[in-house]
């Protein structure tokens, strides 16, 4: 995208067209007060953004239009914005006209067909924007971005007062939560995040919601299947203590169920349920079992505390040894070597007899010794002691498990015989078959096939959502955008060098995290606010921005091919007598101001006809390069708004 010319519409009707050419430098040059720095904002206005940045003054009391014609390498747009209502500031009215040729509309044809987004949404799809989503990191307030042509514009246009500001280096950076969303949309501009991230990101929020379903499935599965377990082992021990199976141990699933059924069929024999004295031994050997089990479980818990207790008894003497082993340890500086004669009975600071000779060498080394011997032997029991509280910790949560089951039984044939004592004695066993085929007709019919088959497709879900979460990795994201500032660093750091910038004999960078531009210098890395002088300000924001739209060019990245530059001389044009003759009185200012202007347009050059640089400035140089360059100067009157507008203006007024 390329702008071919800027159209603006006076109340009347009237046309003031201004020309550009495609794929070369464009200079704007002019005296003070004539409207030069006003074309930033109409570009802008025209690419969609809301609100019209311009102060009031002329241009605000005489356009009604503000218009574009824009290149889109193969065919043409015509984007118009009616000006804002009196005493509003924005606006999201538009019209979008697309063709080849297409010339300025007349005044009676401009007529809003949709909305500033619309126009945003469609321009970007013309020049390559595809579909894209920065999601912020997990926990974060902040809301999912999008990129599209409003934050391109961002990277393509330098107002007066941000060229030379040494905090900011982007357009709008300065405005609240602008800065985070260059830092979001930036890396898919540099081309650092993949070209379907969108449909990755659709792919990973529906393979979540498949996972979702399919872990919520099998918990189900697993819940009721082990709560079928259970009821089906309080089942069994029932039926055996009424008679209707013969063995107390559970066999496994398909058999116990297969039993049950049989014993309830009604060609069963009435003679398989027990008689009462059946009943009731059954019944005490169920409690005699549920006696063995609390006991079993009342003995694994002491051996589980004993063995806790020893653990914290060693925790005490494993630490007193320790010290006392690193003392003696600490013997081995000295180098002394173990003799079995080196102990000594004098005492070496009076030379008295001692009755209780000092330890020798050879004691302390084999004190050292045993105390290694029993710290090893503390290390060698600890796998062991934890291995048989993991085996005390299951055999409790078995024993647990079976004395629930048998306790639940005694509660349902509690609760059977009282049911059952109010029937008539021929009823009883029909009344018990019944509930028995009341209660198996409740567990789920979840079988173990069905069971693997749901966790099967929960382990496919998850690795399908691991291995998308992978392949949208952060780290690689900034391992890529890393990669590629590198590239655009070498491209600033020789222009910098080449514009006689402070510090630019070193290594220049971008750096994303903060947003500005940095030297890394012998001294340390040195950001742009920390380095003197608005040359060196405008300097170092001009390479970078020139870095970044060779890389745009050559990389076929989606952001308009315009880089206009507002005053980017400002800093050298001190005095109203320069400003109006456009070249600086000073020898040393012209040379910096003919480096400057010689670098864009070398640039311009070397990426034409991909690539169009506006500069809107006082300068006006006479070199012929520069001369050639110029396509509007606005001095001995001349003004982007025509004196006849500004006088009908006044007299309607």
């Amino acid at each position: 995208m390329q702008l071919l010319a800027i159209i603006l519409y006076s109340t009347t009707g009237a046309q003031r067209v201004l020309e550009f050419k495609p794929g070369s430098l464009n200079v704007v040059t002019g005296e003070s007060k004539t409207g030069k720095s006003a074309l930033l904002d109409i570009l802008e206005y025209c690419l969609g953004r809301d609100s019209l940045q311009m102060p009031i003054g002329p241009i605000t009391r005489t356009v009604a239009w503000y218009a574009a014609v824009l290149d889109l390498n193969g065919g043409q747009a015509f984007v118009a914005r009616p000006a804002p209502l009196p005493g509003k500031s924005s606006t999201q009215r538009a019209m979008l006209r697309f063709g080849s040729n297409l010339a300025p509309l007349p005044y009676t044809e401009l007529e809003a067909n949709l909305d500033s987004d619309a126009v945003r949404e469609q321009l970007g799809r013309r020049i390559g924007i595809e579909e894209n989503l920065h999601e912020p990191p997990a926990g974060s307030a902040r809301h999912n971005v999008e990129a599209h042509l409003g934050h391109a514009t961002m990277l393509c246009l330098q107002r007066q007062s941000e060229i030379a500001d040494r905090n900011l280096l982007f357009h709008r950076q300065g405005e609240q939560g602008m800065a985070q969303t260059l830092k979001d949309t930036i890396p898919y501009f540099l081309g650092a995040v993949p070209r379907d991230q969108a449909l990755r990101r659709a792919q990973l929020s529906a393979a979540k919601r498949e996972l979702k379903n399919a872990e919520t499935a099998y918990r189900r599965a697993m819940d009721a299947d082990k709560q079928s377990g259970v009821t089906l082992s309080v089942l069994w021990r029932e039926a055996y203590a009424l008679g209707l199976v013969d063995r107390l141990e559970e066999p496994d699933r398909p058999t116990a169920v297969a039993a049950l059924q049989a014993a309830i069929a009604p060609t069963a024999p009435t003679s398989d349920v027990g008689s009462d004295r059946e009943t009731a031994t059954r019944n005490h050997e169920l409690e005699q079992r549920r006696d063995s089990l609390r006991n079993q479980l009342r003995a694994t818990a002491a051996e589980r505390e004993i063995l806790l207790q020893q653990e914290s008894s060693e925790v005490g003497y494993e630490g007193a040894v320790r010290t006392q082993a690193a003392r003696l340890t600490s013997l081995n500086l000295l180098a002394l070597t173990p003799d079995g004669n080196d102990a000594t009975t004098t005492c070496a600071l009076c030379g008295n007899h001692l009755t209780h000779p000092d330890p020798s060498v050879t004691e302390l080394d084999q004190s050292l010794r045993h105390l290694s011997d029993q710290l090893q032997d503390i290390d060698a029991a600890r796998p062991a002691r934890r291995s048989a509280l993991t085996d005390l910790d299951e055999r409790s949560t078995a024993l647990r498990t079976e004395l629930r089951d048998v306790e639940a039984a005694l509660r349902a044939i509690t609760a059977a015989t009282t049911a059952g004592d109010q029937l008539p004695q021929d009823s009883r066993h029909d009344f018990t078959r019944g509930r028995i085929h009341a209660t198996l007709a409740t567990l789920p019919s979840t079988a173990n096939a069905e069971l693997h088959r749901l966790g099967q497709l929960f382990e496919f879900a998850l690795v399908h959502v691991r291995t998308l979460e992978a392949e949208l990795d952060p780290a690689e994201e900034r391992e890529q955008v890393t990669s590629r500032l590198v590239a655009i660093s070498q491209d600033m750091t020789a222009w910098s060098n080449r514009l006689e910038l402070e510090h630019g004999d070193s290594s220049v960078r971008l750096d994303l995290s903060r947003l500005t531009v940095v030297a890394d210098t012998e001294q340390g890395p040195a950001p742009l606010f920390r380095i003197g002088s608005g040359e060196n300000w405008v300097g170092y924001h001009l390479v970078a921005h020139l870095a970044l739209h060779r890389y745009f060019v050559r990389q076929h990245r989606p952001v308009p091919r315009i880089l206009m530059l507002d005053q980017p001389t400002q800093v050298w044009y001190r005095s109203e007598v320069d400003q109006r003759s456009g070249a600086p009185s000073d020898d040393t200012d012209r040379e910096a101001v003919s480096r400057l202007f010689r670098l864009i347009h070398d640039v311009a050059r070397e990426l034409a006809p991909d690539m169009q640089i506006i500069v809107c400035d006082h300068a006006n140089l006479a070199e012929d390069w520069f001369q050639e360059s110029v396509v509007h100067n606005w001095r001995h009157g001349e003004k982007l708004i025509p004196q006849e507008w500004i006088d009908e203006a006044a007299s309607n007024g």
